[in-house]
C-alpha cells in the first residue's frame, strides 16, 4: 500500500509539472511574440515557434505519463521526454543563432527538470546529452558541416542594434528568468504541500504513539500495584497460616516454607518496583529516585548519590517519564559501565524539568545509536516538546540528559 501511494504521489507531482511547463512555455510564446511584433522580423522566426513546439510536445508526453503502472516506466517515459526536448531544443537552436545568441539558455529548464524528478542516475544522463547536443552542434557549425543560421541579420556590432537588444531582453531576460521564476516557485508550492502532509502525519503518529505510551504507563501501574498490594498481602497471609501450623510442621521445613515465602514477597515487590513504584504515585518523584539509588547500589556494586531541588510535585506522567528514564540509565551503568560512582540530579528551571544522570565508567562511542530502551524515552522526551542528550567517550563516562517543558504555577505568574 505504502508503495501504491508514493507512485501515485510521484505520477501526481509529475502531472503538475506538465501544468507548470504550458504555463511558462506560453509566457515565453507571448513575449516572443511581442519580440517579434516590436522588432517587425518574420512570424515564421523559431523564436516564436520554437515554444509552441515545446508546448504541443507535452500532450503526448502527458498521454504516456498516466498509463504508467510503476515508478520505473514513469522515469523512462520522463527521461524519454527529455531526450525528445533535447533534440527539438538542439534544433531549434541551430535555427536561433546556434552559439551566436542565447540558445544555450533553452536547455535550462530541461536541466532542471530532469535533475529534480529523476534518479540520480537518469538525471545525470539528462545532462550530459544536454551537454553533448550543444556542443556538438557548436563545433559542427565551427567546422562548416551543417549550416550556420543567423536569428536575424545585424548591420552593426550587437550591442549596438536595438533588434537584438530588444529581443535579447524579452525572450532573453524576461523570457526566461519570470517562467523560471514561476517554476521555482511551482516546485517550491508542490514540496511545500508534501511537507505540510508529512508533518500532519507525523503529528498524528506522535499522538497515537504518546496515547500507547499512556496506556503502557497505566497498565504498568495496574500491575505494579496489584503486585504490591494484593499478591504481597496474600504472600504475608499465606506465611501467617503456616506459622499457625508451626506445631504440624518440622522445624526444618517449617524454616524453608518460611525462607520461600519471604523470597516470593521481596522478588514481588522487587518486580513491582521495578514497572512501577508505589512510592513515586504515593509521595512523588524524589523519593523514589532515592530508592531506586539505594536499590542500584546493593544489585550494582557502585555508590549513587541523587540531589533535588523540586518543591512540588510534578503530573503523574512526567514524573512515570523521569523515573523509567532514570531507572534504564542505572541498568545500562549495572550492564555496561563498570562504574564506582553515579550521579542522579533533578533540576527545575524556569519552564523546564532537567534530569541528568552521570557516571564514571569505561564510556562508549558517541556515534553509537543507543539501545532500544533509550530510543523510546527519546522518542517519548521529543513527544512533548522535551531533549534528550547522551555525552560519553571511551574511558570518560557517561552522562544522560533529559530537558522536558515544565512550569509551576509561581513560574508562570513570574
Amino acid at each position: 500500500m505504502a508503495g501504491d501511494a508514493g507512485f501515485a504521489e510521484l505520477k501526481r507531482t509529475v502531472l503538475k509539472t506538465i501544468i507548470a511547463r504550458r504555463i511558462t512555455l506560453g509566457v515565453f510564446s507571448a513575449i516572443a511574440l511581442i519580440a517579434i511584433f516590436t522588432t517587425h522580423i518574420s512570424y515564421l522566426n523559431p523564436l516564436f515557434y520554437a515554444p509552441v513546439v515545446w508546448f504541443l510536445l507535452t500532450f503526448p508526453f502527458k498521454y504516456l505519463i498516466e498509463r504508467q503502472p510503476n515508478a520505473g516506466s514513469l522515469h523512462w517515459v520522463h527521461a524519454g521526454f527529455f531526450i525528445a526536448e533535447i533534440v527539438i531544443i538542439t534544433f531549434l537552436v541551430n535555427l536561433m543563432g546556434g552559439s551566436e545568441w542565447i540558445g544555450i539558455i533553452f536547455y535550462l529548464f530541461t536541466v532542471i527538470y530532469a535533475n529534480f524528478f529523476l534518479p540520480e542516475l537518469q538525471g545525470y544522463l539528462i545532462t550530459g546529452l544536454i551537454i553533448l547536443s550543444y556542443s556538438a552542434l557548436v563545433l559542427l557549425e565551427y567546422a562548416g558541416v551543417i549550416p550556420h543560421h543567423s536569428l536575424f541579420p545585424l548591420h552593426t556590432v550587437p550591442y549596438r542594434s536595438l533588434t537584438y537588444n530588444l529581443i535579447t531582453i524579452l525572450a532573453g531576460a524576461v523570457g526566461v528568468y519570470a517562467p523560471l521564476a514561476y517554476t521555482v516557485r511551482a516546485f517550491t508550492s508542490v514540496y511545500a504541500e508534501k511537507n505540510r502532509a508529512l508533518s500532519a502525519r507525523e503529528r498524528e503518529l506522535s499522538r497515537l504513539s504518546q496515547q500507547i505510551l499512556t496506556a503502557q504507563d497505566e497498565e504498568r501501574r495496574r500491575i505494579a500495584r496489584t503486585l504490591h498490594d494484593e499478591l504481597s498481602q496474600t504472600l504475608a497471609a499465606v506465611k501467617l497460616e503456616v506459622a499457625a501450623l508451626r506445631d504440624a510442621v518440622p522445624p526444618d521445613h517449617r524454616a524453608t516454607i518460611f525462607t520461600t515465602i519471604d523470597q516470593a514477597i521481596a522478588q514481588t515487590r522487587s518486580l513491582a518496583h521495578s514497572l512501577r513504584p508505589p512510592l513515586l504515585d504515593d509521595l512523588g518523584l524524589a523519593p523514589s529516585l532515592h530508592r531506586l539509588g539505594e536499590m542500584a547500589e546493593q544489585a550494582g556494586g557502585f555508590r549513587v548519590r541523587v540531589t533535588t531541588d523540586l518543591s512540588t510535585r510534578l503530573p503523574r506522567e512526567m514524573e512515570g517519564l523521569l523515573f523509567t528514564a532514570a531507572q534504564e540509565a542505572l541498568r545500562n551503568i549495572h550492564i555496561h559501565a563498570r562504574a564506582r560512582h553515579v550521579e542522579i540530579a533533578v533540576q527545575h528551571t524556569p519552564q523546564r524539568v532537567s534530569l541528568t544522570v552521570t557516571d564514571d565508567g569505561i564510556g562508549f562511542d558517541p556515534h553509537r545509536p543507543p539501545g532500544l530502551g533509550l530510543r523510546g524515552i527519546k522518542e517519548r522526551i521529543e513527544g512533548i516538546g522535551g531533549r534528550m542528550t547522551i555525552t560519553s567517550a571511551p574511558g570518560a563516562g557517561t552522562q544522560v540528559k533529559l530537558e522536558v517543558p515544565y512550569a509551576t504555577d509561581h513560574d508562570r505568574d513570574r
